[in-house]
């Protein structure tokens, strides 16, 4: 089991979905936890509860990842509370699908971009200064980013800058002993637009006709595989976009 005692892991967009399973996840294994949440304290502060439920330390901050002032802010409370930073998730992000090329308007590709892609890129700014050398930095991408579907141009094309951060950040931060990765999720059942799928939704029989597992993704997938980037046998992996779906590759 990989043992992050003594790491300190901020985690954007952590009260729900993935973020939170991350989260959680890193608590069970010893790490203490910045919840970054954007709008719901309360269900930050109910993150926070289950966190600190493994015996160790965790704060709720606050931050809209596209507000620069709010970045700086939210980094420097993670200092200030814990005086180290060893792991970054970069998870935040907004789901918009369903717009057609032809009819996406303005305010929803600054939205998007915004949040998915100024905010990927303010983040691995703020976590290159300030984790600690040997550390780790992941971001949570998606499968859309190699799957192009209809009605997902503005929210697939989002994510496809910060993968690109993601290589630049390796070769950048790799003297240091940082390893920058990314995971490409798939649907994932407790996420995003899939948070309350139910057994019988229609997602779950679409996904069949392109998995070879026939099925979605589930919060531990992901978490899985953010356990392998922040531990010690990834630590010469860097600059790779895992992507996490099953086996389904178009």
């Amino acid at each position: 089991m990989t043992d992050l005692s003594g790491k300190v892991a901020l985690i954007t967009g952590a009260g729900h979905g993935i973020g939170r399973a991350i989260a959680l996840r890193y608590a069970s294994l010893g790490a203490d936890i910045v919840i970054n949440y954007a709008h719901d304290a309360t269900e930050a502060e109910t993150a926070r509860a289950a966190v600190e439920a493994y015996g160790v330390r965790a704060v709720t901050v606050r931050a809209d990842v596209s507000v620069p002032d709010d970045v700086t802010r939210l980094f420097r409370t993670t200092v200030d509370s814990f005086g180290n930073l060893d792991l970054v998730i970069l998870n935040a992000g907004l789901e918009h699908p369903g717009l057609p090329v032809a009819d996406f308007t303005e305010e929803e590709f600054d939205r998007l971009f915004a949040v998915n892609t100024k905010g990927a890129y303010l983040t691995m700014q703020a976590a290159a200064r300030h984790v600690a050398d040997q550390g780790r930095i992941i971001y949570v991408s998606s499968s859309t980013t190699v799957y192009p579907m209809a009605g997902y141009g503005i929210h697939g094309g989002s994510k496809v800058a910060p993968e690109y951060l993601v290589q630049v950040a390796a070769r950048e931060l790799g003297p240091r002993g940082i390893t920058v990765n990314g995971i490409r999720a798939t649907a994932t059942a407790g996420a995003g637009l899939h948070t309350d799928v139910k057994s019988d939704s229609p997602i779950r029989e679409f996904v069949k006709d392109f998995n070879p597992m026939s099925r979605m993704g589930t919060l531990d997938d992901v978490a899985n595989v953010a356990e392998f980037f922040a531990g010690p046998l990834s630590s010469y992996v860097s600059g790779q976009l895992l992507l996490v779906s099953g086996g389904a590759t178009a």
